[in-house]
């Protein structure tokens, strides 16, 4: 409850958000509430999600829900991402009780804010916090040897989150852990998580479709080998490798526990295994947090646990019990400082460009966006509209190369007729061009097709009239 106060109250302090991928996603929780719990992504009919996407989110979707019945969306959006933030911190300090790692309230607290970038970004409403409440019950699942409940972790892990996959690796570092332990070949928990993901996928309603679009997050997303601007326009800041010295700047307090627990195991050769799999969930973590930044949101909780089971098998002195209270006031002023400096974008991000495009437009028409993360808040303003591309650049290059160049053209201003590219190639009626497409914008002001309805400090909204057909007049 003490989480949930501060992370609401910081929310409310901010007076802005970091980005509006909540708002996509509390835009799918009222989609669910309405229409039926198996609700469709109806929103990017170009891209790899079609007329009716896959959720791959469902579950966490679901368990949102209860937010929908908030009426005012600004508070539901509060209250959501800051429940979503505190319910780290419960499963946390639950599973590190159930290990029995000492002052586990403390640890917790260690877990979400030993680092830079936690807790603001659990403070933003995103599948990353079940994600990890998902892989800490799955550390006690195999520490407990509980297969069956890996299992049933698995399934639910892969219906609420894409991330499931790294339960795999997991489940190998926790073979590796009980067989060096056990002295014998141990394959339960790959068994079981290789059981319950399976599960998953099959029980799924958008089966196949659901396998394919796993296979693009995996191979297609996230392990394309982007450079240079590529890499810039098509993904989230949020997938930029760190770089060595940012890592070692931003986490320095997860790095000194994460070293802690493992000098002491190896100090005094006591080598539990539970420990040695969460230090080894903390190194494979650290290896993809060295990819890209958001796996920050991994590695600290799991260094922080880590350093809370080898404190269990040092059975720390009074003294080191003080110190502990010590380091976690310091190390957790690192996180909580920054959440207030995080830079944040207006409440009110395209809001005039999603009112005049519900004025102008009817439901269901297509809407060109040239920056593909307008999206998130542009389906919150005007929801009842589909767009050419969004949640990240791939979506549209996956499923539609041929579209996927027309947009990347149109956007670098490369067209000499942008108005009759975007009709021609996407049906498009209006265009929703970005600041920074200020080219396009000034072909669009010229064009005797294209007629300017808002001018606003996010960007332009332009109608565009059909082949032969004058430009209606503005209502």
């Amino acid at each position: 409850m003490a989480a949930l106060m501060l992370f609401r109250w910081m929310i409310g302090q901010w007076g802005g958000f970091p980005d509006f991928d909540g708002h996509f996603h509390l835009t799918l929780v009222y989609r669910i509430a309405n229409q039926g719990l198996w609700a469709h992504i109806p929103w990017l009919p170009f891209t790899v999600l079609g007329e009716k996407g896959p959720d791959h989110q469902w579950l966490w979707h679901l368990m949102l829900l209860p937010f929908a019945a908030i009426g005012d969306a600004d508070q539901a959006l509060a209250w959501a991402a800051a429940c979503n933030a505190a319910a780290v911190v419960a499963v946390t300090g639950f599973v590190m009780r159930m290990l029995g790692v000492p002052a586990a309230p403390l640890f917790a607290v260690l877990a979400v804010a030993a680092g830079t970038l936690m807790p603001y970004r659990l403070m933003m409403l995103r599948a990353q916090n079940i994600a990890i409440i998902f892989m800490m019950l799955s550390v006690w699942a195999m520490a407990r040897g509980r297969h069956r409940a890996l299992a049933a972790i698995a399934f639910l892990f892969l219906q609420s989150y894409h991330a499931a996959v790294i339960l795999l690796p997991m489940a190998l570092v926790g073979c590796a852990a009980y067989s060096l332990a056990e002295r014998r070949a141990v394959a339960g928990p790959l068994i079981a998580v290789a059981g319950g993901a399976a599960a998953a996928l099959l029980a799924s309603p958008w089966f196949p479709r659901n396998i394919e679009y796993l296979l693009f997050h995996i191979l297609f997303k996230t392990a394309a080998p982007l450079h240079g601007e590529q890499l810039s326009s098509l993904i989230g800041t949020e997938w930029y490798p760190p770089g060595w010295r940012n890592v070692l700047m931003q986490s320095w307090p997860a790095h000194l526990m994460l070293g802690a627990a493992i000098a002491s195991q190896l100090w005094r050769r006591t080598f539990r295994p539970d420990t040695v799999l969460a230090a080894g969930v903390a190194l494979l973590s650290l290896a993809l947090y060295f990819g890209a930044v958001r796996f920050a949101e991994y590695y600290i909780p799991f260094s922080a646990l880590a350093a809370g089971l080898a404190a269990r098998d040092f059975s720390p002195a009074r003294g080191m019990r003080i110190a502990l209270v010590a380091w976690t006031v310091l190390a957790a002023s690192v996180g909580l400082t920054q959440a207030a400096r995080v830079a944040l974008a207006p409440p009110d991000h395209l809001a005039k460009i999603g009112e005049r495009l519900n004025q102008l437009g009817r439901p269901g028409e297509v809407v060109f966006n040239s920056s593909w993360s307008d999206f998130m808040a542009l389906v919150w303003w005007a929801g009842g509209f589909r767009y050419i591309n969004g949640l990240d650049g791939h979506y549209l290059a996956y499923a539609d190369p041929a579209r996927f160049a027309v947009w990347l053209a149109l956007g670098s201003g490369q067209m000499d007729d942008p108005a009759g590219a975007i009709e021609a190639a996407f049906g498009a009626r209006f265009a929703v061009v970005a600041r920074q497409h200020e080219r396009l914008a000034r072909q669009l002001l010229a064009s005797p097709r294209a007629a300017l309805r808002v001018d606003s400090p996010e960007g332009w909204l332009f109608e565009i009239a059909p082949a032969g057909k004058p430009i209606p007049p503005a209502r």
